[in-house]
């Protein structure tokens, strides 16, 4: 019986790190994540190969490899996603409509519906979109919703928000600080 599987240990570290909130387009450095495993670089290059071909990490010829970025389409695809899986749990749930649609209270909200639906498929499946959402958005804030805006479907209004923030998201995903990741720290 084996002791340590070094593969296996470069692979699911990655794929918890990848998929817990690297941010996308980030740089994964082999010697930093060899070093931050107590591995040599052959594993973790196998484990990226792997991800690679799993369509979670690219490898860029030359640079290295790299979070898979996610485009503008993919963002907003994602939000509509989301929009609607909110919309089908909150109609199952019979929860009254947020108070408000500043960014704090829907998510209060959201996180309320998700805890009275009772159909687990939806709510695993929200939490998968949630959770490729995540990391976009910890880049930043949706923008403020101006006075004059105040709707009756503040779900909608704060999606709408986010499909504005999205833009800006997206460009700034190729302009990231890699200090935040214990996997890009240059430690070598």
């Amino acid at each position: 019986m084996r002791q340590r599987d070094p593969f296996g240990m470069a692979l699911a570290s990655l794929r918890t790190a990848i998929e817990g909130g690297l941010a996308p387009g980030q740089h994964l450095s082999v010697a930093d994540i060899a070093a931050s495993l107590s591995l040599s670089t052959s594993p973790v290059r196998e484990a990226l190969s792997r991800l690679c071909g799993e369509g979670l990490v690219e490898d860029r010829r030359g640079l290295g490899y790299f979070t898979r970025p996610t485009p503008l389409e993919d963002i907003l695809g994602l939000l509509d996603l989301e929009a609607i899986h909110v919309r089908l749990a909150a109609r199952d749930t019979g929860l009254a409509d947020p108070i408000d649609a500043t960014d704090p209270t829907i998510e209060l909200w959201i996180a309320d519906v998700m805890a009275h639906c009772e159909s687990q498929p939806l709510i695993e499946s929200l939490l998968r979109v949630r959770s490729r959402l995540a990391p976009l958005r910890r880049l930043g804030e949706a923008p403020a919703q101006p006075a004059a805006a105040e709707s009756d479907d503040r779900l909608g209004a704060y999606y709408a928000r986010w499909r504005i923030a999205a833009g800006m998201l997206a460009a700034r995903v190729r302009r990231l600080d890699p200090g935040h990741s214990e996997y890009t720290r240059n430690i070598v």
